[in-house]
C-alpha cells in the first residue's frame, strides 16, 4: 500500500476509473451573452480584496486602492486561506520555469512572511495552514504541510517525496485534492491521505472539493460524490456555453460557485457564466446577468466568497451578490489594469 501511495504522489498511476455514467443530458441551448456585467451601483458594499498586482494591492470596492503592502515582488496569484492569504510570485532574477516564491500576507503595512519556494500551494482544512509542493533539489520535490499561525512559519514535519508536477489544490476532512501530472494530457485528479499518500478517491477530473463532497466532471454531465457514504448523485450540466469551470466553495462549505469561462467565444470574445450549486439539495441557481461578455477573463478576473456569504466577482469593478438577490451590487472604484488574476476577499 505504501508503494502505491508513493507512486501516486510521484505521478505514476495506472488507468484511472471511468467517471460515473450520466443519466441525463441537457438539450437547452445556452442563452446569448450580454455585453458586460450588469447590476446596480451601490454605496458601501463592504468588500475589500487583496489583488496580486505588482506589488499587491489592498482594494476597497468603493474607495479603490487603500494600501500596497511593502516587501513583495511582482504579483502572480493569490490564495485565500480562511481569513488570511498567500501570494505567489516569480522569484526576482530567475526564469519563469523556476519554483514560485510564496508569501503569507501579514497586513497592509507589514512585510510579508516568506514560505520559501514551491510549485503550488493549497489551503489546509483547518484554514490556518497550507500544503506546498516544495522543491529541494533540481529533480527532487516533496509535499509539505506549513502552519501560518504563530510568530514564525512552522513546518509541520519534513513531508514526503512527491513529483514536482503534482499540483496541490485543496484539503478536506477526507483528504487532500491533488492533480497528478499537472499540465499534461495524462493528468488525473485524486483525493489522498496527505500523511501516507494513500489514495482515497481517483477520477479523471475532480472539479471541486469541500467538506464531504467532490464535484466530478463526466463526459457530458456532472455528478456529486458524498465522501461519507460513497454515494454518487448525477447532476444535469447547466445550459452554459462555457468551457471547463472554475469552482469555488462557499466558506460554510454548502455551496459551489461554478464559473463556466470561455476564453474564445466566437473568436476572441471572452465570456463568463456563473451558477451556484447547492450541495444539500443538488439544485442550480443562475446568477443574475449571466452569461456576459468580458474583457477581464485573462487579466483582472477572479471570484471569491465573503465572510457574509456574498459571492464576489472582479471584472472591471468588484461586484457582490448574495444568493437570492435579483442583481449584482457594483462597487464604485475601477480595478487596476495589469497582468494580474484572482482575488482574495479579506477578512
Amino acid at each position: 500500500m505504501l508503494g502505491a501511495a508513493l507512486a501516486l504522489l510521484c505521478g505514476c498511476t495506472g488507468e484511472p476509473p471511468a467517471p460515473p455514467s450520466p443519466t441525463s443530458t441537457t438539450t437547452t441551448a445556452p442563452p446569448t451573452p450580454v455585453k458586460g456585467l450588469s447590476g446596480i451601483p451601490a454605496t458601501g458594499i463592504g468588500v475589500t480584496a487583496l489583488l496580486p498586482t505588482t506589488g499587491p494591492t489592498l482594494f476597497d470596492a468603493d474607495r479603490g486602492a487603500t494600501a500596497s503592502p511593502p516587501g513583495y515582488p511582482g504579483g502572480l496569484g493569490v490564495v485565500r486561506v480562511g481569513k488570511q492569504a498567500v501570494l505567489t510570485a516569480y522569484p526576482v532574477g530567475t526564469a519563469d520555469e523556476a519554483p514560485y516564491e510564496m508569501f503569507a500576507y501579514t497586513g497592509p503595512s507589514t512585510p510579508p512572511r516568506s514560505l520559501g519556494r514551491a510549485w503550488s500551494v493549497a489551503p489546509g482544512a483547518d484554514q490556518q495552514s497550507v500544503w506546498l509542493i516544495r522543491q529541494d533539489a533540481p529533480d527532487s520535490c516533496r509535499l509539505q504541510h506549513v502552519s501560518l499561525t504563530g510568530a514564525a512559519v512552522g513546518e509541520l514535519g519534513h513531508g514526503q517525496s512527491a513529483s514536482c508536477r503534482t499540483q496541490v489544490r485543496a484539503e478536506t476532512p477526507h483528504g487532500l485534492l491533488i492533480t497528478i501530472n499537472s499540465g499534461s494530457a495524462e493528468s488525473t485528479d485524486a483525493l489522498i491521505d496527505p500523511q501516507t499518500g494513500r489514495t482515497v478517491r481517483q477520477y479523471p477530473r475532480i472539479l471541486g472539493a469541500t467538506g464531504d463532497w467532490l464535484l466530478l466532471d463526466g463526459f457530458t454531465d456532472l455528478s456529486l460524490l458524498n465522501l461519507r457514504d460513497g454515494s454518487t448523485k448525477p447532476l444535469t450540466r447547466p445550459a452554459s456555453g462555457g468551457g471547463p469551470p472554475i469552482v469555488v466553495p462557499s466558506r460554510d462549505g454548502y455551496v459551489f460557485a461554478v464559473d463556466f469561462v470561455n476564453p474564445s467565444y466566437r473568436g476572441p470574445v471572452q465570456t463568463r457564466d456563473i451558477w451556484l450549486l447547492s450541495l444539500n439539495t443538488r439544485t442550480w441557481e443562475h446568477a443574475p446577468g449571466m452569461p456576459f461578455i468580458t474583457d477581464h477573463l485573462k487579466q483582472g478576473g477572479g471570484i471569491d466568497w465573503s465572510a457574509d456569504g456574498d459571492l464576489v466577482l472582479s471584472d472591471g469593478v468588484l461586484a457582490a451578490w448574495h444568493p437570492g438577490e435579483p442583481q449584482w451590487r457594483l462597487g464604485k472604484a475601477t480595478l487596476p489594469d495589469g497582468e494580474w488574476n484572482g482575488i482574495a476577499v479579506l477578512p
